[in-house]
């Protein structure tokens, strides 16, 4: 996502390349089925373009995050409780 964010829109090749020029090594193949994935879920959207897709966010980064952050405390609270928050809110009163 940050690559696609940082050029507004990407084709799995530019994609995988920027992540090999950062030193991972991934799969061309797992750098696609993460992006077919995320447009399925509505993170991506595309376009076709030749043989292939350019993917553009459907969302601002600060946006998707917020959603990821709400979800990750909804799952927390759902397991956890009450005392999920509470811990939750200390730890961020010492950290500022």
């Amino acid at each position: 996502m940050r690559v696609v964010w940082e050029k507004k829109s990407a084709t799995v090749r530019e994609v995988w390349q920027e992540l090999r020029a950062q030193g991972k090594r991934l799969a061309y193949t797992t750098v696609m089925t993460v992006m077919v994935r995320l447009h399925e879920k509505g993170i991506l959207r595309r376009v076709k373009e030749g043989k292939g897709y350019r993917y553009f966010p459907n969302q601002p980064r600060e946006t998707l995050l917020r959603k990821f952050v709400d979800s990750l405390i909804d799952r927390v609270v759902a397991i956890f409780g009450e005392p999920a928050i509470s811990y939750l809110a200390e730890v961020v009163r010492k950290r500022r």
